[in-house]
Protein backbone atom coordinates (compact mmCIF):
# COMPACT_ATOMS: atom_id res chain seq x y z
CA UNK A 1 0.00 0.00 0.00
CA UNK A 2 1.42 3.37 -1.00
CA UNK A 3 1.41 5.42 2.24
CA UNK A 4 1.55 8.69 0.32
CA UNK A 5 -1.84 8.04 -1.26
CA UNK A 6 -3.45 7.27 2.11
CA UNK A 7 -1.68 10.06 4.00
CA UNK A 8 -3.17 12.73 1.76
CA UNK A 9 -6.77 11.56 2.28
CA UNK A 10 -8.94 14.05 4.21
CA UNK A 11 -10.46 13.19 7.57
CA UNK A 12 -12.54 15.07 10.15
CA UNK A 13 -10.51 16.98 12.73
CA UNK A 14 -12.52 15.45 15.60
CA UNK A 15 -9.60 13.79 17.36
CA UNK A 16 -7.54 16.96 17.13
CA UNK A 17 -10.23 19.10 18.72
CA UNK A 18 -10.49 16.72 21.68
CA UNK A 19 -6.72 16.41 22.05
CA UNK A 20 -6.17 20.16 22.13
CA UNK A 21 -8.10 20.11 25.41
CA UNK A 22 -5.69 17.57 26.88
CA UNK A 23 -2.31 18.81 25.66
CA UNK A 24 -0.63 22.16 25.15
CA UNK A 25 -1.75 23.11 21.61
CA UNK A 26 1.60 24.32 20.31
CA UNK A 27 3.39 21.14 21.38
CA UNK A 28 0.57 18.90 20.19
CA UNK A 29 0.47 20.42 16.70
CA UNK A 30 4.23 20.78 16.21
CA UNK A 31 5.25 19.69 12.72
CA UNK A 32 1.67 19.43 11.43
CA UNK A 33 1.33 22.89 9.91
CA UNK A 34 -1.91 23.27 11.87
CA UNK A 35 -3.04 25.71 14.52
CA UNK A 36 -5.74 25.29 17.16
CA UNK A 37 -7.92 27.58 15.04
CA UNK A 38 -7.70 25.08 12.16
CA UNK A 39 -9.45 22.53 14.36
CA UNK A 40 -12.11 24.84 15.76
CA UNK A 41 -14.82 24.32 13.14
CA UNK A 42 -16.99 21.19 13.41
CA UNK A 43 -16.60 20.82 9.64
CA UNK A 44 -12.83 21.27 9.51
CA UNK A 45 -10.79 18.67 7.63
CA UNK A 46 -7.17 17.63 7.95
CA UNK A 47 -5.02 15.10 6.14
CA UNK A 48 -4.16 11.68 7.51
CA UNK A 49 -0.50 12.76 7.48
CA UNK A 50 -1.25 15.70 9.77
CA UNK A 51 -3.30 13.52 12.11
CA UNK A 52 -0.54 10.92 12.37
CA UNK A 53 1.96 13.63 13.27
CA UNK A 54 -0.01 15.01 16.17
CA UNK A 55 -0.78 11.47 17.36
CA UNK A 56 2.99 10.87 17.43
CA UNK A 57 3.34 14.08 19.42
CA UNK A 58 0.90 12.81 22.05
CA UNK A 59 3.14 9.80 22.68
CA UNK A 60 5.89 12.14 23.84
CA UNK A 61 3.56 14.47 25.75
CA UNK A 62 1.40 11.95 27.62
CA UNK A 63 2.17 11.27 31.28
CA UNK A 64 1.25 7.56 31.00
CA UNK A 65 1.44 5.23 27.97
CA UNK A 66 -2.16 4.05 28.35
CA UNK A 67 -3.74 7.50 28.65
CA UNK A 68 -5.61 7.01 25.38
CA UNK A 69 -7.77 4.17 26.72
CA UNK A 70 -9.54 6.40 29.25
CA UNK A 71 -9.62 9.20 26.66
CA UNK A 72 -11.27 6.91 24.09
CA UNK A 73 -14.04 5.99 26.52
CA UNK A 74 -14.72 9.67 27.21
CA UNK A 75 -14.61 10.34 23.46
CA UNK A 76 -17.32 7.71 22.95
CA UNK A 77 -19.57 9.65 25.34
CA UNK A 78 -19.30 12.69 23.05
CA UNK A 79 -19.58 10.86 19.74
CA UNK A 80 -21.93 13.02 17.65
CA UNK A 81 -23.20 13.25 14.10
CA UNK A 82 -25.27 10.94 11.87
CA UNK A 83 -23.12 7.90 12.65
CA UNK A 84 -23.77 8.26 16.37
CA UNK A 85 -27.51 8.61 15.72
CA UNK A 86 -27.45 5.54 13.48
CA UNK A 87 -25.69 3.50 16.15
CA UNK A 88 -28.20 4.24 18.89
CA UNK A 89 -31.27 3.88 16.63
CA UNK A 90 -30.37 0.67 14.77
CA UNK A 91 -32.94 -2.16 14.94
CA UNK A 92 -30.46 -4.77 16.18
CA UNK A 93 -26.94 -5.02 17.53
CA UNK A 94 -25.84 -6.59 14.24
CA UNK A 95 -27.25 -3.72 12.20
CA UNK A 96 -25.56 -1.15 14.44
CA UNK A 97 -22.27 -3.03 14.36
CA UNK A 98 -22.31 -3.31 10.57
CA UNK A 99 -23.02 0.42 10.34
CA UNK A 100 -20.03 1.21 12.55
CA UNK A 101 -17.75 -1.01 10.44
CA UNK A 102 -18.97 0.56 7.21
CA UNK A 103 -18.92 4.24 8.11
CA UNK A 104 -16.44 4.76 10.96
CA UNK A 105 -13.42 4.45 8.58
CA UNK A 106 -14.66 7.69 7.00
CA UNK A 107 -13.40 9.31 10.20
CA UNK A 108 -10.12 7.36 10.16
CA UNK A 109 -9.33 6.58 6.49
CA UNK A 110 -6.04 4.88 7.37
CA UNK A 111 -8.12 1.89 8.57
CA UNK A 112 -10.37 -0.60 6.84
CA UNK A 113 -12.94 -2.35 9.03
CA UNK A 114 -14.80 -5.54 8.27
CA UNK A 115 -16.92 -8.13 10.00
CA UNK A 116 -16.62 -11.88 9.65
CA UNK A 117 -18.00 -14.99 11.29
CA UNK A 118 -15.80 -17.64 12.85
CA UNK A 119 -17.40 -20.69 14.46
CA UNK A 120 -19.87 -19.32 17.02
CA UNK A 121 -18.35 -15.84 17.10
CA UNK A 122 -18.43 -12.64 15.09
CA UNK A 123 -15.23 -10.61 14.71
CA UNK A 124 -15.23 -6.87 14.08
CA UNK A 125 -11.80 -6.62 12.46
CA UNK A 126 -9.55 -3.57 12.01
CA UNK A 127 -7.10 -3.60 9.11
CA UNK A 128 -4.55 -0.75 8.81
CA UNK A 129 -4.03 0.40 5.23
CA UNK A 130 -0.55 1.78 5.96
CA UNK A 131 2.22 1.14 8.46
CA UNK A 132 1.27 3.01 11.63
CA UNK A 133 4.58 2.51 13.46
CA UNK A 134 4.68 3.53 17.10
CA UNK A 135 1.13 4.91 16.81
CA UNK A 136 -0.33 1.46 16.08
CA UNK A 137 -1.52 0.57 19.61
CA UNK A 138 -3.19 3.94 20.16
CA UNK A 139 -4.84 4.07 16.73
CA UNK A 140 -6.18 0.51 16.91
CA UNK A 141 -7.20 0.41 20.54
CA UNK A 142 -9.11 3.71 20.41
CA UNK A 143 -11.84 2.61 17.92
CA UNK A 144 -12.11 -0.73 19.73
CA UNK A 145 -12.86 1.09 22.98
CA UNK A 146 -15.43 3.30 21.22
CA UNK A 147 -17.12 0.27 19.64
CA UNK A 148 -17.17 -1.68 22.90
CA UNK A 149 -18.58 1.33 24.75
CA UNK A 150 -21.38 1.61 22.17
CA UNK A 151 -22.34 -2.05 22.58
CA UNK A 152 -22.37 -1.77 26.35
CA UNK A 153 -24.34 1.47 26.43
CA UNK A 154 -27.05 0.50 23.93
CA UNK A 155 -27.44 -3.22 24.56
CA UNK A 156 -26.32 -3.61 28.20
CA UNK A 157 -24.22 -6.66 27.35
CA UNK A 158 -21.54 -8.12 29.61
CA UNK A 159 -18.10 -6.98 28.37
CA UNK A 160 -16.57 -10.04 30.02
CA UNK A 161 -18.09 -12.18 27.25
CA UNK A 162 -16.16 -10.24 24.60
CA UNK A 163 -12.55 -10.74 23.62
CA UNK A 164 -10.05 -8.24 22.18
CA UNK A 165 -7.45 -9.35 19.61
CA UNK A 166 -4.33 -7.22 19.07
CA UNK A 167 -1.86 -8.15 16.32
CA UNK A 168 1.23 -6.70 18.03
CA UNK A 169 3.38 -7.73 21.01
CA UNK A 170 2.40 -6.75 24.57
CA UNK A 171 2.82 -3.03 25.20
CA UNK A 172 4.44 -1.52 28.32
CA UNK A 173 0.94 -1.15 29.75
CA UNK A 174 -0.27 -4.61 28.65
CA UNK A 175 -0.96 -5.68 32.24
CA UNK A 176 -3.61 -2.94 32.45
CA UNK A 177 -5.15 -3.38 29.00
CA UNK A 178 -7.62 -6.06 30.08
CA UNK A 179 -8.68 -3.82 32.98
CA UNK A 180 -9.50 -1.03 30.54
CA UNK A 181 -11.47 -3.31 28.21
CA UNK A 182 -12.86 -5.40 31.09
CA UNK A 183 -12.48 -8.54 29.01
CA UNK A 184 -9.70 -10.94 27.93
CA UNK A 185 -7.08 -9.38 25.64
CA UNK A 186 -4.85 -11.44 23.34
CA UNK A 187 -1.64 -9.85 22.04
CA UNK A 188 0.33 -11.19 19.06
CA UNK A 189 -2.94 -12.36 17.51
CA UNK A 190 -3.23 -12.98 13.77
CA UNK A 191 -5.49 -9.93 13.42
CA UNK A 192 -6.91 -7.03 15.44
CA UNK A 193 -10.54 -6.87 16.39
CA UNK A 194 -13.37 -7.28 18.87
CA UNK A 195 -14.82 -10.79 19.21
CA UNK A 196 -18.42 -11.23 20.34
CA UNK A 197 -20.83 -14.20 20.46
CA UNK A 198 -22.52 -14.46 17.06
CA UNK A 199 -25.94 -14.69 18.75
CA UNK A 200 -25.54 -11.12 20.00
CA UNK A 201 -26.12 -9.83 16.48
CA UNK A 202 -29.83 -10.62 16.88
CA UNK A 203 -30.23 -8.62 20.09
CA UNK A 204 -33.00 -6.03 19.58
CA UNK A 205 -32.43 -2.36 20.29
CA UNK A 206 -35.20 -1.10 22.57
CA UNK A 207 -34.50 2.42 21.32
CA UNK A 208 -35.07 1.55 17.65
CA UNK A 209 -36.98 4.22 15.72
CA UNK A 210 -37.39 3.33 12.05
CA UNK A 211 -37.62 6.91 10.76
CA UNK A 212 -34.58 8.06 12.77
CA UNK A 213 -32.57 5.00 11.69
CA UNK A 214 -33.38 5.46 7.99
CA UNK A 215 -32.60 9.18 8.05
CA UNK A 216 -29.29 8.65 9.89
CA UNK A 217 -28.23 5.97 7.38
CA UNK A 218 -29.01 8.28 4.48
CA UNK A 219 -26.91 11.04 6.07
CA UNK A 220 -24.03 8.63 6.71
CA UNK A 221 -24.06 7.59 3.06
CA UNK A 222 -24.22 11.19 1.85
CA UNK A 223 -21.37 12.40 4.04
CA UNK A 224 -19.09 9.37 3.84
CA UNK A 225 -15.63 10.90 3.44
CA UNK A 226 -13.80 8.09 1.67
CA UNK A 227 -12.22 8.32 -1.76
CA UNK A 228 -13.55 6.12 -4.55
CA UNK A 229 -10.35 4.07 -4.51
CA UNK A 230 -10.42 3.53 -0.76
CA UNK A 231 -14.12 2.63 -0.84
CA UNK A 232 -13.38 0.08 -3.57
CA UNK A 233 -10.65 -1.43 -1.39
CA UNK A 234 -13.09 -1.80 1.50
CA UNK A 235 -15.68 -3.51 -0.69
CA UNK A 236 -12.99 -5.81 -2.09
CA UNK A 237 -11.89 -6.94 1.37
CA UNK A 238 -15.51 -7.50 2.40
CA UNK A 239 -16.09 -9.60 -0.71
CA UNK A 240 -13.05 -11.77 0.10
CA UNK A 241 -14.45 -12.37 3.59
CA UNK A 242 -17.85 -13.37 2.22
CA UNK A 243 -16.32 -15.68 -0.36
CA UNK A 244 -14.07 -17.38 2.18
CA UNK A 245 -17.01 -18.03 4.53
CA UNK A 246 -19.16 -19.54 1.76
CA UNK A 247 -19.28 -23.27 2.47
CA UNK A 248 -20.42 -24.00 -1.10
CA UNK A 249 -17.54 -22.20 -2.78
CA UNK A 250 -15.66 -24.00 -5.54
CA UNK A 251 -12.46 -22.17 -4.76
CA UNK A 252 -11.35 -20.30 -1.62
CA UNK A 253 -11.25 -16.85 -3.18
CA UNK A 254 -12.85 -15.24 -6.23
CA UNK A 255 -10.75 -14.13 -9.19
CA UNK A 256 -10.15 -10.46 -9.91
CA UNK A 257 -12.73 -10.66 -12.70
CA UNK A 258 -15.28 -12.18 -10.31
CA UNK A 259 -14.78 -9.37 -7.81
CA UNK A 260 -14.90 -6.70 -10.50
CA UNK A 261 -18.23 -8.08 -11.70
CA UNK A 262 -19.61 -8.07 -8.13
CA UNK A 263 -18.49 -4.46 -7.63
CA UNK A 264 -19.96 -3.46 -11.02
CA UNK A 265 -16.65 -2.24 -12.45
CA UNK A 266 -14.39 -3.57 -15.17
CA UNK A 267 -11.25 -5.53 -14.23
CA UNK A 268 -9.13 -2.69 -15.66
CA UNK A 269 -10.92 -0.14 -13.47
CA UNK A 270 -10.41 -2.31 -10.38
CA UNK A 271 -6.70 -2.72 -11.19
CA UNK A 272 -6.33 1.04 -11.74
CA UNK A 273 -8.04 1.98 -8.45
CA UNK A 274 -5.90 -0.45 -6.46
CA UNK A 275 -2.75 0.79 -8.19
CA UNK A 276 -3.56 4.35 -7.08
CA UNK A 277 -3.38 3.06 -3.50
CA UNK A 278 -0.05 1.40 -4.20
CA UNK A 279 -1.36 -2.15 -4.07
CA UNK A 280 -2.68 -4.97 -6.26
CA UNK A 281 -5.24 -7.76 -6.18
CA UNK A 282 -2.44 -10.29 -5.66
CA UNK A 283 -1.02 -8.37 -2.70
CA UNK A 284 -4.44 -8.08 -1.06
CA UNK A 285 -5.27 -11.77 -1.49
CA UNK A 286 -1.82 -12.74 -0.20
CA UNK A 287 -2.42 -10.64 2.92
CA UNK A 288 -5.88 -12.17 3.34
CA UNK A 289 -4.64 -15.75 2.98
CA UNK A 290 -1.68 -15.11 5.32
CA UNK A 291 -4.00 -13.87 8.06
CA UNK A 292 -6.39 -16.80 7.63
CA UNK A 293 -3.48 -19.26 7.55
CA UNK A 294 -2.12 -17.92 10.85
CA UNK A 295 -5.55 -18.21 12.43
CA UNK A 296 -6.04 -21.81 11.24
CA UNK A 297 -2.53 -22.82 12.34
CA UNK A 298 -3.43 -21.57 15.81
CA UNK A 299 -5.94 -24.43 16.01
CA UNK A 300 -3.86 -27.48 16.88
CA UNK A 301 -6.77 -29.76 16.01
CA UNK A 302 -6.31 -28.98 12.31
CA UNK A 303 -3.44 -30.57 10.39
CA UNK A 304 -1.25 -28.51 8.09
CA UNK A 305 -2.61 -30.51 5.16
CA UNK A 306 -6.14 -29.52 6.18
CA UNK A 307 -5.10 -25.87 6.50
CA UNK A 308 -3.64 -26.00 2.98
CA UNK A 309 -6.85 -27.50 1.61
CA UNK A 310 -9.04 -24.93 3.40
CA UNK A 311 -7.03 -22.14 1.76
CA UNK A 312 -7.33 -23.69 -1.70
CA UNK A 313 -3.82 -25.09 -2.17
CA UNK A 314 -3.34 -28.27 -4.18
CA UNK A 315 -1.02 -29.76 -1.58
CA UNK A 316 0.77 -28.97 1.66
CA UNK A 317 4.09 -28.41 -0.15
CA UNK A 318 2.74 -25.51 -2.23
CA UNK A 319 1.09 -24.05 0.85
CA UNK A 320 4.39 -24.33 2.71
CA UNK A 321 6.23 -22.37 0.01
CA UNK A 322 3.60 -19.62 0.03
CA UNK A 323 3.50 -19.43 3.82
CA UNK A 324 7.30 -19.15 4.04
CA UNK A 325 7.15 -16.32 1.50
CA UNK A 326 4.53 -14.55 3.62
CA UNK A 327 5.96 -15.12 7.10
CA UNK A 328 9.60 -16.17 6.67
CA UNK A 329 9.10 -19.56 8.33
CA UNK A 330 7.43 -22.82 7.43
CA UNK A 331 3.89 -23.59 8.70
CA UNK A 332 5.27 -26.28 10.99
CA UNK A 333 7.87 -23.96 12.47
CA UNK A 334 5.28 -21.23 12.91
CA UNK A 335 3.00 -23.62 14.79
CA UNK A 336 5.90 -24.87 16.94
CA UNK A 337 6.82 -21.30 17.89
CA UNK A 338 3.22 -20.62 18.89
CA UNK A 339 3.35 -23.63 21.18
CA UNK A 340 6.69 -22.49 22.63
CA UNK A 341 5.14 -19.06 23.30
CA UNK A 342 2.16 -20.56 25.10
CA UNK A 343 -0.20 -20.20 22.16
CA UNK A 344 0.79 -16.67 21.08
CA UNK A 345 2.00 -15.98 17.57
CA UNK A 346 5.80 -15.89 17.15
CA UNK A 347 7.40 -12.47 17.20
Amino acid sequence: MDPRAIEELPMPATYGRHLVRLFEPQALLAGTGLTAADLASPDSRISVRQALQYIRNTLALASTPDWHLDWARSLADHFHGPLSIALVSAPTLGAGLDTFLRFFPGRVPYLHMQGRSEDEHFIAELCPLIELGECRPLLLETPLVILQHHLEAVYAIDPGEMRVLLDYPPTPYAARTAQHFRCPVEHDAASTGLVIPATWRELPNLGYIESTWSHALAQCTATMAASRERDTLGMLRAELCRAFEDGNRRRPLPTLSDVAQTLHVTPRTLIRRLRRLGTSYQAITDEFLRTRAQELLGNEGITIKEVAAALGFDNAANFGKAFKRWCGVSPGRYRARRQDNGGDAPR
